[in-house]
């Protein structure tokens, strides 16, 4: 009885939404807490019994579609994945969001992701990361936006997501200010997705974005197709992207009054709904070659998510339906997306839905949590009933029922209607700026050839008809310039006025070497690009590095030039190396510039300098100290029949002779002073000495030693020979 009530209150809503026509305004809702299930008790259940049952020999048939599903959860999510792994697909990977915690959503639940990895090797866990959270933290807290990334993985980890095991995030809410760019709003969520993606740099790991939607029934779609155009043309946002997203979900929370339309067939239906679903990645495939990074992005990570919000009036897409109703509106959803994926010739499908559950109609939580839960058990046996393709021509159909009967598909409501206003994004709509000649070289400091920038349409065709635009010139170079006339005046940024049929001239002039990109951009059309690369001029200067240093007698200094034109830019050259004066040392030239300075013996302050060989241009000049190097000596005594012979010996640190050392020995015999001799060494750095005085015991000891550009170690210890 009171299921039957509640039916009719639903058709009582439906007919009133109809009969008025449009979107209604929202009705008062009871807030809504997240929890893991509306049926705790039996979800722990079947929880359990699934776990205890693990591993389960889940192998991909023949026949069977792969499936890489990432669904959001805005509540119920534990009971969404058990019912989702009690019927589970063997050739799906199940990805499911967990939302993080109501009191400061830059926090996150945990035990919650175990307990979805529990139910097998092919599910886990997304960390919800709540953009308009994070825009308050970094405001707050001063951080950057790439510290917020990386400070929300470490929570991610603290809270029990495990990458090595499959989890990941799932960045929710982004913006139409990114959808748009206005300011910096695209140049943050870079940075932010940055930070997702290289956490505290042991584990990068790709993650899910969820895109907010536009609702399927608005009549006119210009603005948002044109926002999409531009939105696609970004490269350099689309090359980060790629390298830090996995799917990238766009919210397409579809309309049952323009899905329901009665006696349609499930493939006029299919058609429409795909329409909607699938438009980002159509209009990505109609795009010109200027849009390849986005469009080969979104062919590998476009996951549409489809709509499982119940009962919702506003915001997720209008299913204010009895529960029977919303199955056949959820069968449906997944027959057209089976279907697309596989039309279109992909080899695996990729999409998911969001799971909103909330009970906006007043009907008793028991009745609420049983009919949801049916709906959840709909949506299970769809994807596994689907996947397997038994049927070539329409795939995905089994969604509907067996081959032929489409009956789990079948819902109509009175004056419902299709929009195909949708259709339009099969074409690319904007002309496209396009620069001749699409590269080009210059020197910099000098004025490029002329280009040209004119209105083509994607195909490459010239534009005939339509309004003149203003055409904005700008350059990725921090120092590139443009201007009509090669003579200037340059501007940073320049704007031309293009019409169909008439082109606008520039020149480009830059002092920044290397490669640089020239976007010209303006309303109503798809920026076009030029690439630049420019060339550094003839040497002018050289410099060395470092500049200064202090050197010991005998050691070395490694000394690098590098040459540069009148704008800084590095030259390659030979260099011409000296060094003042002459007696402070020589230089020995390396390839890449790089010499090695070497200390002769004279003490004090002297310079290397370097030129640019065969040029006229300032050279560079590198203080260098000479500073004493270490001296020791070494002592060997041999009997003689007169006496003793002493050979002495002075050496470097690195044990290498030192010539003209003087030394001063020290001579006793039988125990008393006998005499002080004097020596000094040769060009092999040794010094030999005999000391006549007959057979006796001997003890000599150096007292002193002295060499240019050394300093002795003082170490003198006595040697003692007898007979």
């Amino acid at each position: 009885m009171r299921r039957t009530s509640t039916l009719l209150v639903l058709l009582a809503v439906v007919a009133a939404c109809l009969a008025g026509g449009g979107d209604v305004g929202a009705i008062a809702q009871p807030a809504t807490v997240p929890v893991p299930s509306l049926e705790p008790a039996k979800t722990e259940a079947l929880w359990r019994s699934l776990v205890a049952t693990q591993p389960r020999a889940a192998r991909a048939q023949a026949a069977c579609r792969p499936l890489r599903a990432v669904l959001y959860a805005a509540s119920d999510w534990l009971r969404l994945a058990t019912k989702l792994a009690a019927a589970q697909s063997p050739c799906a990977d199940y990805s499911i969001s967990v939302p993080p915690l109501v009191a400061d959503k830059t926090q996150f639940r945990r035990d919650q992701a175990s307990r979805i990895r529990a139910l097998g090797p092919n599910f886990h866990a997304l960390v919800e990361i709540h953009f308009t959270t994070w825009s308050r933290w970094v405001a707050s807290t001063g951080n950057s936006w790439h510290t917020a990334g990386v400070t929300a993985r470490a929570r991610m980890a603290e809270a029990g997501y495990d990458v090595t095991k499959g989890d990941s995030w799932a960045l929710n809410e982004l913006t139409t200010a990114v959808r748009r760019g206005d300011g910096n709003a695209r140049a943050n969520v870079r940075e932010f997705l940055r930070g997702l993606y290289e956490g505290d740099g042991s584990r990068p790991t790709r993650g899910a974005v969820l895109i907010v939607g536009f609702g399927q029934r608005t009549s006119d779609l210009t603005a948002y197709q044109n926002t999409l155009q531009n939105w696609l043309a970004d490269t350099a946002f689309w090359t980060d992207v790629t390298t830090y997203v996995s799917d990238w979900s766009q919210e397409v929370y579809g309309d049952l009054r323009a899905h329901a339309v009665p006696g349609d067939p499930v493939s006029v239906r299919r058609e429409y709904l795909n329409d909607y679903l699938q438009h980002p990645l159509v209009l990505a495939a109609a795009g010109p070659t200027a849009i390849d990074s986005a469009r080969s992005f979104l062919q590998a990570a476009y996951s549409p998510l489809a709509n499982g919000a119940w009962p919702r009036e506003t915001a997720w897409g209008w299913t204010m339906v009895p529960m029977e109703q919303m199955a056949a509106y959820i069968s449906s959803q997944v027959d057209a997306m089976r279907y697309y994926t596989a039309a279109t010739g992909q080899t695996r499908d990729h999409w998911g839905f969001a799971w909103a559950p909330s009970n906006t109609t007043g009907m008793s939580a028991g009745d609420f949590a049983t009919q949801t839960g049916q709906l959840l058990d709909r949506l299970a046996a769809a994807i596994h009933d689907s996947g397997e393709a038994t049927d070539p021509v329409n795939t995905g159909t089994n969604a509907c029922g067996p081959p032929g009967q489409d009956t789990l598909c079948l819902v109509d409501i009175p004056g419902a209607s299709h929009n195909a206003a949708w259709q339009s994004f099969r074409t690319w709509t904007q002309p496209l700026l396009a620069i001749v000649p699409a590269t080009q070289s210059v020197t910099a400091g000098t004025p490029s050839a002329p280009s040209t920038v004119s209105l083509t349409t994607s195909a490459g065709a010239p534009v005939t008809t339509g309004p003149p635009l203003t055409v904005t010139l700008s350059s990725s170079s921090t120092r590139g310039t443009f201007a009509t006339t090669p003579t200037g005046p340059w501007t940073t940024t320049l704007a031309l006025s293009v019409a169909p049929g008439v082109s606008g001239t520039f020149y480009y002039r830059d002092t920044l070497a290397g490669s640089a990109t020239v976007t010209a951009s303006a309303v109503g059309a798809t920026a076009g690009t030029q690439a630049v690369t420019v060339v550094a001029g003839s040497a002018v200067r050289a410099t060395v590095a470092p500049s200064s240093g202090t050197v010991r007698v005998r050691g070395t200094r490694a000394l690098t030039a590098v040459a540069t034109d009148a704008y800084g830019n590095a030259v390659r050259a030979t260099f011409a190396w000296r060094v003042l004066p002459s007696e402070f040392g020589t230089i020995a030239a390396r390839s890449g510039g790089s010499a090695v300075f070497t200390a002769a013996r004279r003490l004090g302050p002297g310079r290397v300098m370097v030129t640019v060989a065969g040029s006229a241009g300032q050279g560079a000049t590198a203080a260098v100290t000479v500073v004493p190097a270490q001296l020791r000596t070494t002592m060997l005594l041999e009997r003689r029949a007169l006496g003793v012979r002493v050979t002495v010996r002075a050496l470097d640190g690195a044990r290498r002779p030192v010539s003209a050392t003087r030394v001063r020995l020290d001579v006793q015999r039988a125990g008393r002073h006998y005499s002080t001799v004097r020596a000094v060494t040769g060009a092999a750095g040794a010094a030999r000495v005999v000391v006549r005085g007959g057979a006796a015991c001997y003890t000599v000891r150096v007292l002193a030693a002295r060499a240019q550009g050394f300093v002795w170690d003082g170490r003198g210890r006595p040697q003692r020979i007898c007979p």
